[in-house]
């Protein structure tokens, strides 16, 4: 992500690499695919708002 725009298909891209990281475990809360989609969403938050505070 160093050097590159924070744009829409950046962070997109920066949720598929982090999905494919990911190997949760599934239980009563919560499947493995689940998992993985909130994990991208929690990935793509974290950048959003860490640019939003390097910017301030």
């Amino acid at each position: 992500m160093i050097g590159t725009s924070l744009d829409d298909a950046a962070l997109k891209a920066a949720a598929a690499a982090a999905r494919a990281m990911m190997n949760p475990a599934a239980d009563a809360r919560g499947t493995s695919e689940y998992r993985t989609h909130v994990g991208g969403i929690m990935v793509m938050r974290a950048l959003t708002r860490a640019a939003s505070r390097a910017a301030a």
